[in-house]
């Protein structure tokens, strides 16, 4: 899960976070602002079911696909039809 960081800045006579460029709602005091970024950087409930989920999918499938089987048969080609009889 990716851990976000954010900024803040005083605008407008308020305060807003700026978190991967794009700016928060303007909030009335510095710590408002920093509660919202705070909040707005923790995983939610339903990230960390949806990760779940995709791990348990995930050991359930493992393997993949079987192995390849590397076998050779003692006959190569197919027979021989050029003799008449």
């Amino acid at each position: 899960m990716k851990n976000h960081s954010y900024e803040l800045e005083q605008r407008d006579g308020g305060w807003a976070y700026v978190m991967d460029g794009r700016h928060s709602p303007l909030y009335a005091s510095r710590e408002a602002a920093i509660d919202a970024a705070e909040s707005a950087t923790k995983p939610s409930t339903f990230d960390q079911e949806l990760d779940d989920e995709l791990e348990e999918g995930l050991e359930d499938t493992f393997p993949a696909s079987d192995p390849v089987s590397v076998t050779r048969s003692s006959h190569i080609g197919g027979p021989d039809r050029s003799k008449k009889d």
